[in-house]
């Protein structure tokens, strides 16, 4: 009997783990275990949940069933299932032997190719019966045998290493007290970004979606259920302690789960560089089987047959040299004895591809985890210390060390708060306790040694401690083994730039060994090579030291280069990357760098490095890692895990300025999805403490112990605080709340996205009661209750600086908001109240501070957006409004309210004291709710404005005065029902709500239903609206008996001025006049003065008998009407019924009919306006662009026409003569861009003598050929009035044809770029001889004329009894062309008075004929004879001096030459030769000018010895020339020779010394008959000054002096008396008339010594101070001191320091200038009210010809644009450069016409857009004169610049 309760209570202990071994075995055994029970039993199977129920249920049928049956189950499940063998040997004792298996057993296949998923479906596995062979009784002895012999070495093996690895720790590890954070992935994934990085909401994390987070210890991670699981850990956490602390505990059956646990590192991996199979890693690289290959087998097949019993723990994934191979590129199959890449078999093995079942375990460093998250099932993370751990270790370290010594280090390593922080790592905990040893070991009595301030101080001072382990001398420990530390060093950075952590013994020499190994810093290894042989090698004490060590050969050694340390000086991010390559094991080198560089560190740094510039190197080597630090620190692009690395490095660095730096570059701190630590905390508070200045920290999903809570009152000046995560909870808010009130600076606190409860709000709403400074919380996203909102309104009164409040997406209920209105009925502070449903909640407030500064409150916003209502909830609502003191705003916008819901609100209206607005949008309202919102406006005196639009989205409001500007005493009302669907009998009711609201200015009624009826009844309320100014009936299906009824309303009610219809009446305004504004005007003028109307139908397509009931309508319109049909389409019929109409409509101003589309024949029959109706005054017309046709009230005078861009035919053009000729008044017709042609114009032509034009025609851009031009020359013969003809065929077309004015005489002809051929030519020259006597002007520039051409020309040309003027410029009338050209027309010629070639254009003036008939007859001349001419000039043509020899006998001939101009040729020796041997023969030459800019020797000394011969000459230009001493005293002999010398001009002449200088301003001195000099930018001494000064005093007959830019010196540094002397020179020289001193830096006291002169020079024209320092009091008493030059043409003042004082100034004084021309301020800030004084006095200065006003200090020139209109002779005027605006442009626009003299404006460097541009594109139509236009760099882009430069060449876009 006892026998068979053993067998039950036996199976019933291990029903568990028999359960475990069942769960793996095949479908055919199980089914024959179940089997053995009754068929009720098996029913009860089928109903369980799953797989491992029904394994469950079976086990405890048996265990209640017979013990007989049940020793034969245990026996069948022996004999068919692999077990341990303790287990297998306690069931077969109690079962008995069995010597035949009672049932038929299944031939089982190989465990490792079954589907480690495949189970049996829930509820739906079928037990059925199978027939199988019978089969003996399987023997597994052996194999279990070798199994059991293998994990029992395994577990010596493990015990053996756990030995070795807690050699020398403190402390015992116990796995139950080592926590993790642990995230279980579900099967949602991160998704790949672009660049392969996961962002921060896509990492994984407690309670974010695809992870679910929990805390467990390490033990745990070996769990029952089979699994990947990655622990992540920082260096120094203790990973591989605990991995061989779990392989120990394994031994102690911890984890009976599991028949083996196999150890590896990745340190060793790493060594193996070819491929391995399994077998090859199991039983090489871990524990190779005592037993032999047969072991081995029976181990593998074992392994590969039962995945499930083995744990495989793979510790450092971090140190291997490369990434796992992806899941997706492995191959399909396995052989265990197929070798595969390392990488491939570890993501075999992750991906489950090898031993599917088995439960993994990895540990890594966080970085390096990317290509593993997505293969794991779970990822850990090692928490590491606290407080209470620390101070445990640190007293289990000093233990042994005495009593003393243990007290004075665990209290200061307690108190020390950094120290401390260190201590949560467990490495950095040890290597601390080290350092107080040897610190407190080292200091002597000392009672407070130093202790280090950071990490890197900690490592000099433990390696110190090792090294002093070693025998030295009495030199520091550093300098005594700097040989050793340097070598370590290398050794150490060697390793990581390898990637290397263990070194063979062939790599570390023998002494280095001895030594590293004695001091404690290397430590010895077994290693494992490829070929499975066993050797040695060595490992730093820890990876942090080897880093250390490399930082320190960084900072110490000159093999490192700046460059290099740059290259590895980078900070590292808690981010990993998917595409990046593995990165360097290397976390903390750049914190060492950091630390190193920190003052404290400087003196080991020395020890360490040699020769005699060691301090500046070392220095140096500082400086630079800091400059790095500093550029790190100013950067605004960081990521929140590398803000906390620069944290760290500046904390190593100790550096107050960098944290500054580091502070004030960034608003906030942002950190998002990473682990903080205590150490991070500490860093921060260490960065925002030293910093000084307020910063804010948002934390966002961040791991982190309470612990870390206790760092933050350290952070000092932290002004704002968030959190967010789900992480978040009651028990982190209860944390938190101990440590708000300790953060005096916090202003903004926010909890956001959290697990906040009600509890949670409360300790936080109390705790914030301590913080009075803070201005806004936020509790939005949490799991809040109504109750929670009232915990936190509770402190409301509590905290006077608050400004608001967020507590949206809560659990809260419509509850919350009653609790907050209540709040605001007691709380006057609260500002406003906003909810969006629950989602968005939030209060704002009027900080206490600013309600007593401020006696107005901006009143109270109730914001309910989308909240549904009932009528009693809306009661109650209404009741809390009601008690709410200055109610503003009420807005329920998007609510599910109801009619009746609603018409509680209404009814509550009057109540409530809303002072501005109620908003209702989204919510439906009927016609009748529609009306009693519209009665509030005639009932409720305080409602100014209903707003209702029923369409989508629906919009409603009711506005209040409160809510306007008052600018009217009487307050205006407005009214909108706009998509109503609104009917005419609803304007019934309608009606009787206005007809009591006389206030009404607007009313809209646009997209309804109220048709023709419906406006008529609205016109009928007309006489009711008193003040109504616009109303909208748009989209209202108004036909055009509607508008026809419009028209009549229009003429018959006086208030309405304007009807606008467009779209075929879809839109449709009608404006009024207000009646007080009719009075107003009425009492100015005549009170029978009719209004301005206009009626407007555009976008429509208007039908002759339409057109003509309109028209009559308007007929009896008696104000001053304006028509617009713009943008529609007019048929001819529709047109001819306008034109019959016309005449009668007296009081129509304007018809406009832009971009109307219309037939040809319908645009000439509006032309024929200005035949039909004689108050027309101009027409205009183009097909897309405006068109107009303009009335006067009187008959017009004159008449302009413009048909311009039409494709007009021959026949138009007769019909449009034929019309044209019955115009006895037209001034101008513009037949620009019409396509005419050849055939057109000459059509046009022919009519012409028959047309009466008074002024011009214009028929540019009309495609003509040469032979149109000719067309267009010939009217010179064929009209008689004609006066002028202008053509260019270039790219801009000009055609163009002035008629005679009554001042005109003589016939002008211009051609440019015609490029005519010889049958043109000749047809030229007969319609020339034609002209001949009439003709004074003739150019032709470009036009195709060869020398012969002009010859004939000059010869047709050369007798008549007026005056002419010939132009003609070719290409190549250039050098010795162009001298032979003028030799042979003056050869031609005798009658040509002047004669010159500039550049290439040849000028000729051709005197009046005394005697024609001498020398009419023949062709050939008397070349002997005398030639009337007197200036000859070749200037800038490429003129050589060999060219003008053969010009000797013309000179000869010119007796009477007075004036030769050689200027900016090349004319060298050669050529002063020629001109000194010609001066001799013309005695008449008063004026010689020889301008140059190119240097050539001797040409002065050769001039100057002419001139000796030339004694007539009374004006002389060298200006340039290149003046030797030699020269110099040349020039003077000779400029004493010429008596009769007037006028000198030296300018910009060098090459003297002072010497020559002297001498030629003594010579100048001397010619006391001067009138002018022009010494512009010479260079003269001290002495030549003072010398030019006397002598210009003693030159009174001086009128012209410049001397610009003259104050430069030979020095090269200005005399600060020199611009005095000369001014004080100019002292009695009383007719001056030009003054040039440009540049010469005069100060106002140069300004004082000139007003001393003005009043003495009456006759003064022109004065020019620019680029000088005159200031604006100065420039204001100079101005006033020109009162008395009242001849004064032109003053520039550019480029000085002049302001208003100045410009107002000139406002009084420049008008009565009545002479004054030219005025140039530019570059001085006048100002907007500079400007406006300068353009009242331009209304004045009618004869202005320029004004330049460049960058002045204003955009605001709209009035001085205004004012240009009465400078009528205004030339060229810049407004650049000054930021005006479209106004501007504008309003030049509407000036230009007026200014008919006008080249150039310059616009350039403004901010004029395409819409100012196309205005003055317009206005350009009607400025001929006007050349260019300058808009460079304005607010137009690229294209519409091309699109306005197609229209009008003239507008120029480009800087040149």
């Amino acid at each position: 009997m006892e026998a068979e309760e053993d067998v039950q209570s036996v199976l019933t202990q291990e029903t568990h783990e028999l359960a475990d071994i069942l769960g793996y075995q095949d479908d055919a055994v199980l089914s024959k275990l179940y089997k053995m029970m009754d068929s009720r039993a098996r029913e009860r199977l089928v109903r369980a949940a799953s797989h491992r129920e029904r394994i469950l249920e079976m086990l405890g049928y048996f265990s209640t069933a017979d013990p007989a049956m049940c020793r034969q189950f245990l026996q069948m499940v022996c004999m068919h299932c692999d077990m341990p063998m303790r287990l297998e040997s306690r069931l077969m004792s109690v079962t008995g032997s069995v010597t035949s298996d009672p049932w038929p057993t299944l031939a089982r296949e190989a465990l490792s190719i079954c589907d480690p998923e495949e189970v049996i479906e829930n509820n739906s596995h079928t037990l059925v019966d199978e027939s199988i062979a019978s089969q003996g009784w399987c023997v597994k002895r052996p194999r279990i045998d070798h199994v059991e012999s293998y994990k029992a070495a395994v577990r010596r093996f493990l015990l053996q290493r756990w030995e070795r690895v807690m050699q020398g720790v403190v402390k015992e590890v116990r796995l139950e007290e080592a926590w993790v954070s642990l995230r279980h992935r579900t099967h949602v994934r991160p998704r790949d970004r672009a660049d392969g990085a996961l962002s921060p909401s896509e990492l994984p994390q407690g309670d974010e979606e695809g992870t679910v987070e929990d805390r467990v210890t390490v033990h745990s991670l070996l769990g029952s259920e089979a699994q990947v699981t990655l622990l992540l850990g920082q260096a120094g956490s203790g990973k591989t302690l605990l991995m061989h602390c779990l392989g120990q505990k394994w031994t102690q059956d911890a984890s009976p789960s599991f028949h083996l646990l196999i150890l590896l590192e990745f340190r060793q991996l790493n060594l193996v560089a070819r491929p391995l199979s399994l077998k090859e890693l199991l039983f090489r690289f871990f524990l190779p089987p005592e037993g032999g290959e047969e072991e081995c087998t029976a181990v593998l097949d074992f392994i590969l047959e039962n995945p499930e019993k083995i744990c495989l723990i793979f510790d450092g994934y971090d140190e291997f040299h490369t990434k796992i191979t992806h899941s997706g590129k492995l191959s399909s199959s396995f052989d265990p004895l197929c070798p595969l890449p390392m990488a491939e078999l570890i993501s075999g093995l992750c991906s489950r591809r090898i031993l599917p079942g088995c439960t993994l375990l990895i540990t890594c460093r966080p970085r390096d985890v990317t290509d593993l998250e997505s293969s794991v099932d779970c990822i850990g993370e090692l928490l590491g210390f606290n407080q209470r751990s620390v101070k445990e270790y640190a007293e289990q370290y000093f233990q042994d060390k005495g009593l003393n010594l243990k007290e004075k280090a665990v209290s200061h390593l307690l108190a020390n708060h950094h120290l401390l922080t260190m201590c949560y790592l467990p490495a950095l905990c040890h290597i601390c306790c080290v350092c107080l040893d040897h610190i407190f070991s080292s200091g002597g009595s000392e009672l407070l040694p130093q202790l280090p301030n950071t990490l890197t101080q900690v490592y000099l001072q433990i390696l110190c401690a090792f090294l002093s382990r070693c025998p030295g001398s009495n030199t520091p420990l550093l300098q005594s083994h700097r040989a050793e530390v340097t070598l370590l060093g290398r050794l150490a950075m060697r390793g990581l730039e390898g990637s290397k952590i263990v070194f063979l013994s062939e790599e570390v020499p023998p002494d280095l060994v001895d030594f590293a190994t004695k001091a404690g810093l290397l430590s010895q290894v077994d290693l494992t090579h490829e070929d499975g042989s066993k050797g040695q090698g060595y490992t730093f004490m820890h990876l942090t030291m080897q880093e250390f060590l490399a930082a320190l050969h960084i900072m110490t050694s000159d093999d490192i280069t700046e460059a290099q340390l740059r290259k590895k000086f980078n900070l590292k991010t808690r981010w990993t990357t998917k595409s990046n390559p593995k990165t360097v094991f290397t976390d903390s080198l750049h914190l060492y760098v950091c630390g190193l560089a920190a003052p404290a560190c400087f003196s080991y740094l020395l020890q360490l490095v040699r020769g005699v510039g060691a301090v500046a190197w070392v220095k140096k080597r500082l400086s630079l890692v800091r400059k790095l630090l500093r550029s790190l620190a100013m950067s605004t692009n960081l990521t929140g895990p590398k803000v906390v690395e620069l944290c760290h490095c500046v904390q190593e660095t100790q550096d107050a300025q960098l944290a500054r730096e580091m502070v004030g570059s960034r608003p906030c701190f942002e950190l998002r999805n990473i682990t903080l630590n205590p150490v991070d905390l500490d860093a921060l508070a260490f960065v925002v403490s030293s910093a000084g200045v307020s910063i804010g920290l948002d934390f966002g999903a961040c791991s982190m112990e309470l612990e870390c809570l206790d760092i933050l009152p350290s952070c000092q000046h932290i002004d704002f605080l968030i959190f967010r995560s789900r992480k978040y909870d009651d028990r982190f808010a209860d944390k938190l709340s101990c440590i708000l009130p300790r953060l005096p600076t916090l202003k903004r606190f926010e909890f956001i996205c959290g697990n906040l409860t009600d509890v949670g709000a409360a300790k936080l709403a109390r705790a914030l009661e301590s913080c009075p400074q803070i201005t806004e919380l936020n509790f939005s996203d949490n799991s809040l209750t109504d109750r929670g909102v009232r915990e936190i309104t509770d402190i409301f009164p509590k905290l006077p600086s608050l400004a608001s409040v967020s507590l949206g997406k809560n659990g809260c209920s419509l509850e919350s908001i009653y609790i907050l209105l209540e709040k605001i009925t007691s709380s006057p502070s609260i500002q406003g109240l906003y909810a969006e449903g629950m989602k968005d909640v939030s209060v704002l407030f009027v900080p206490s501070v600013d309600m007593k500064c401020s006696k107005d409150k901006t009143g109270l916003t109730v914001s309910l957006l989308n909240c549904s209502f009932t009528t009693d909830q809306m009661n109650r609502l209404c009741q809390l409004l009601a008690r709410c003191p200055g109610l503003s705003v009420l807005d329920l916008s998007g609510g599910d309210i109801k009619a009746d819901t609603l018409k509680a609100l209404t009814d509550s209206l009057q109540e409530l004291n809303i002072s501005k607005q109620i908003v209702l949008n989204g919510i439906p309202i009927s016609v009748d709710g529609l009306m009693v919102l519209t009665s509030f406006l005639s009932v409720c005196p305080d409602v100014v404005q209903v707003d209702i639009s029923l369409q989508d989205p629906v919009r409603v409001s009711i506005l209040f005065a409160g809510g306007i500007e008052k600018q009217h005493p009487e307050m205006s009302k407005k009214l909108r029902l706009i998509g109503c669907a609104l009917l005419p009998p609803h304007l019934d009711h309608l009606c009787e709500n206005l007809t009591g609201c006389s206030a009404l200015t607007l009313l809209d009624l646009s997209n309804n239903s109220l048709g023709n009826k419906g406006l008529k009844k609205l016109l009928d309320l007309l006489p009711q609206l008193s003040n109504i100014q616009e109303i909208n009936v748009s989209e209202n299906a108004v036909s055009m008996e509607g508008v026809v009824l419009l028209a009549d309303t229009l003429c018959s009610h006086r208030n309405m001025s304007e009807v606008n219809i467009s779209h075929g009446g879809k839109k449709l305004f009608l404006k009024f006049h207000s009646s007080k504004r009719i009075q107003s005007e009425a009492l100015r003028t005549s009170p029978d003065m009719e209004q301005d109307k206009k009626l407007s139908l555009t976008h429509s397509d208007i039908q002759a008998t339409d057109m003509t009931r309109l028209c009559r309508r308007l007929v009896q319109c008696p104000g001053l009407l304006k028509l617009d049909f713009s943008h529609g389409s007019l048929k001819d019929d529709a047109i001819e019924n306008l034109l019959n109409i016309l005449p009668k409509m007296t009081s129509l101003q304007l018809l406009n009919i832009s971009h109307v589309q219309m037939s040809t024949d319908g645009v000439l029959l509006l032309v024929r306006s200005l035949i039909d109706c004689q108050r027309v005054r101009a027409v205009e017309l183009r097909p897309q662009g405006e068109a107009f046709i303009k009335f006067v009230n009187v008959k017009a005078e004159q008449a302009t026409c413009r048909l311009t861009q039409y494709t007009l035919s021959s026949g138009d053009v007769e019909k449009l003569s034929g019309i044209l000729e019955q115009c006895p008044h037209l001034s101008d017709l513009d037949l620009s861009s019409n396509l005419l042609r050849d055939e057109g114009v000459k059509s046009f032509v022919d009519s012409l003598p028959r047309l009466r034009i008074a002024s011009s025609v214009n028929l540019n851009d009309n495609r003509l050929t040469q032979m149109g031009a000719l067309y267009l020359v010939n009217t010179v013969t064929t009209c008689e009035k004609v006066a002028a003809v202008e053509v260019s065929l270039g790219t801009e077309e000009r055609s163009l044809i002035r008629f005679e004015q009554e001042s005109d005489c003589g016939k002008t002809l211009s051609l440019r770029e015609c490029h005519f051929g010889a049958d043109h030519l000749q047809r030229l020259a007969e319609i020339l001889t034609r002209c001949a006597a009439q003709l004074i002007k003739l150019r032709i520039r470009n036009s195709g004329l060869s020398v012969q051409v002009i010859e004939d020309l000059v010869k047709q040309l050369r007798c008549g009894h007026i005056q002419r003027y010939i132009s003609i410029e070719e290409p190549w009338i250039t050098a010795e062309a162009a001298v032979n050209l003028l030799s042979c027309c003056l050869n031609l010629n005798p009658n040509i008075h002047t004669i010159g070639v500039n550049n290439s254009t040849v000028h000729i003036t051709l005197e009046e004929c005394q005697n024609p008939t001498a020398t009419s007859g023949g062709t050939s001349t008397d070349m002997s004879g005398s030639l009337s001419t007197v200036t000859i000039s070749l200037v800038d043509c490429a003129v050589q001096g060999h060219h003008l020899v053969s010009l000797q006998t013309v000179f000869q001939r010119c007796v009477l030459l007075q004036e030769l101009d050689l200027s900016y040729n090349s004319i060298g020796r050669v050529g002063a030769e020629f001109i000194c041997s010609v001066l001799p023969s013309l005695a008449s030459l008063r004026k010689l000018s020889l301008e140059t800019k190119e240097t050539s020797e001797d040409v002065v000394l050769l001039l100057a010895e002419g001139l000796l011969q030339a004694k007539s000459i009374e004006s002389l230009n060298l200006s340039g020339h290149m003046i030797t001493d030699r020269e110099a005293v040349a020039l003077t002999r000779a400029l004493q020779n010429l008596p009769h010398l007037r006028t000198i001009n030296l300018s910009l002449c060098h090459g003297w010394t002072p010497a020559g200088a002297l001498e030629l301003v003594r010579g100048l001195g001397r010619c006391l008959s001067l009138e002018g000099i022009s010494l512009d930018s010479v260079q003269l001494d001290e002495e030549s000054t003072v010398c030019l000064a006397q002598g210009l005093h003693a030159m009174t007959s001086l009128k012209r002096l410049n001397l610009n830019n003259k104050v430069t010196m030979v020095t090269g540094s200005p005399w600060v008396g020199a611009t005095l002397v000369l001014l004080a020179s100019l002292e009695g020289l009383r007719g001056m008339e030009e003054l040039e001193l440009e540049g010469m830096r005069i100060s106002d006291n140069g300004v004082e010594e000139l007003i001393k002169h003005l009043p003495t020079w009456t006759g003064l024209k022109k004065i020019s101070l620019s680029g000088n320092c005159i200031s604006d009091q100065a420039g204001e008493r100079l101005v006033q001191a020109l009162t008395t030059c009242t001849a004064l043409e032109e003053l520039n003042l550019s480029r000085n320091n002049l302001s208003l004082a100045c410009a107002a100034k000139m406002g009084q004084v420049l008008p009565t200038l009545t002479h004054f021309r030219v005025l140039d301020l530019s570059e001085n800030e006048i100002g907007t009210k500079g400007s406006v004084s300068i353009s009242k006095a331009l209304i004045s200065m009618k004869y202005l010809t320029k004004i330049h006003l460049t960058s002045i200090g204003t955009s605001e020139l709209a009035g001085l644009a205004d004012s240009l209109a009465h400078c009528v002779c205004a030339e060229d005027v810049s407004f650049a450069w000054n930021d005006c605006g479209d106004d501007v442009a504008v309003k030049l626009a509407e000036v230009l016409p007026q200014c008919q003299k006008l080249r150039r404006l310059d616009l350039e460097s403004n901010s004029i857009s395409t819409i100012g541009a196309d205005a003055l594109a317009r206005s350009l139509q009607s400025c001929p004169s006007v050349e260019v236009i300058r808009l460079w760099r304005n607010f137009i882009s690229t294209s519409d610049a091309q699109k306005l430069r197609q229209r009008e060449k003239r507008l120029n876009f480009s800087s040149t």
